[in-house]
Formats: structure tokens, C-alpha cells, sequence
């Protein structure tokens, strides 16, 4: 099995692909996400994972930013420090993650901290998950053979793009999609938290047959030891 995972507002929307039939579920935190998955179970997340400090900066943001399609890299936010998302709020963050990297960070960088913060203190602490970063964008530019994905994928001829492409390898997505749209949209899932969370199951299981295609830095471990990489 392989598994997708992408953060919705409240939740964590899992994408759980066998044999090329998928089966979506939420969970509230990433503790109880992985409670289920095997641990040598490959898993793709769109969170950040590997976190600066002053001794080990995070550099593989900017290097997804490279390798994406001109329109695709303002999807990339920059990560906060490790300090930083511990900060009480976004000014704090900012102030701190100045006083350490030199540069200050985004409110979209900040929005998504919680749920940073969430999955590296997870990891901090539980090292045997075969669980690592991934970003949807790159994932379908590449499940589209490198062609840049055209629309949004908050808009109609966006989604409906991505669905196409997603039926290439998952028959009916388009139903399967809107099943569990239905059954979760009480929870505030959206359908792009379920389209991306496909594609990144999807090319989880691809992975091997790819090349085993990754991002990585130099340092490569941060100050906890964990790595900086990007699957795709």
C-alpha cells in the first residue's frame, strides 16, 4: 500500500492506494493518521519536513521553486524556522525567524505552521515512518510527462484538468472524488485537499518505477537530525 496525505483546514485528508484502487479517510492530527499505516508503508505529505536553524538552513524550498513550471512556484511558501513556529503568533514568528535566517516569512508560511509544527514534533520523536515530503504541483507536472498543469486548482478548469490527468492511472476518479467529497464536505474538506492527496499516493507508488526522484541539500540532516528531501 502507499499512501497521500495533504492538510485541510481542520483535518488531514489520506489517500490510501492498492493495486490502483483508492480509499480516502481524515484524521484530526498526523499521530492518528499514522496509527493506521504501517510503518514501512511508503508515505508522500505535503508538509514541510526538515526545519532551519542558524547552524542548518532549510535551502530545498527554493530549489522546488526552480524545478517548477513558471505560474506553479508561488505554491512554494518557505518553511519557518523550527523556533519560529513556536512563536505565539505571526509577528513573533517573523521577528524570530529575522533574528535567525535573516529574512522574515510570509503569512501563508505562517498559516501552515501548526500543522509544521504538528508532523515535526511527531517526527522529532518517532523516527521509523517511511514518511516524507512531497509537493502536489511537482507531483503532477510529472504525472503529466513535465507538462505544466495550466489552471488553479481552487477553480473548475482546474480541478477538471487535474481529474483528467488522475484518470490515467486511477479509473472513475472523477466519481471517486465526488464520493467522498460528499461524505466529508461536513468536515470542511475540499475537493483539492482530495485531488491532491491522490497524486500524491499516486506517485508514491510510482516512485520506485521513476527513479526515485528527490530534492535534497546540503546540510542534509537538520539540527534534529532529519532530512531535507522533496519526493516526487
Amino acid at each position: 500500500m502507499f499512501f497521500g496525505i495533504d492538510g485541510s483546514l481542520d483535518y488531514w485528508c489520506i489517500c490510501n492506494i492498492k493495486k490502483n484502487q483508492i480509499k480516502i479517510s481524515i484524521q484530526p492530527n498526523i499521530e492518528k493518521a499514522l496509527k493506521f499505516i504501517h510503518p514501512n508503508n511508503l508515505i508522500f505529505i505535503d508538509i514541510p519536513i526538515g526545519l532551519s536553524s542558524k547552524k542548518a538552513p532549510r535551502k530545498i524550498d527554493q530549489k522546488l521553486r526552480d524545478i517548477l513550471p513558471k505560474g506553479k512556484k508561488s505554491s512554494v511558501f518557505t518553511a519557518a524556522s523550527r523556533n519560529a513556529i513556536l512563536a505565539k503568533d505571526y509577528n513573533s514568528a517573523k521577528e524570530i525567524n529575522i533574528l535567525e535566517m535573516n529574512k522574515s516569512i510570509s503569512i501563508q508560511s505562517w498559516n501552515i505552521s501548526k500543522k509544521i509544527k504538528e508532523v515535526d514534533q511527531f517526527l522529532i520523536k518517532n523516527n521509523k515512518y517511511n514518511i516524507h515530503e512531497s509537493h502536489p504541483e511537482l507531483c503532477f507536472t510529472y504525472l503529466n510527462n513535465q507538462a505544466p498543469i495550466r489552471n488553479n486548482k481552487k477553480t473548475k478548469e482546474g480541478l477538471k484538468e487535474r481529474i483528467l490527468i488522475l484518470n490515467k492511472y486511477i479509473k472513475n476518479s472523477e466519481y471517486l472524488i465526488e464520493k467522498y467529497y460528499n461524505l466529508f464536505k461536513e468536515d470542511n474538506l475540499k475537493k483539492d485537499d482530495i485531488v491532491d492527496a491522490i497524486s500524491l499516493a499516486i506517485s508514491a507508488q510510482n516512485w520506485v518505477q521513476n527513479g526515485k526522484r528527490k530534492i535534497t541539500q546540503i546540510p542534509f540532516l537538520d539540527e534534529k537530525g532529519i532530512a531535507f528531501e522533496i519526493y516526487y
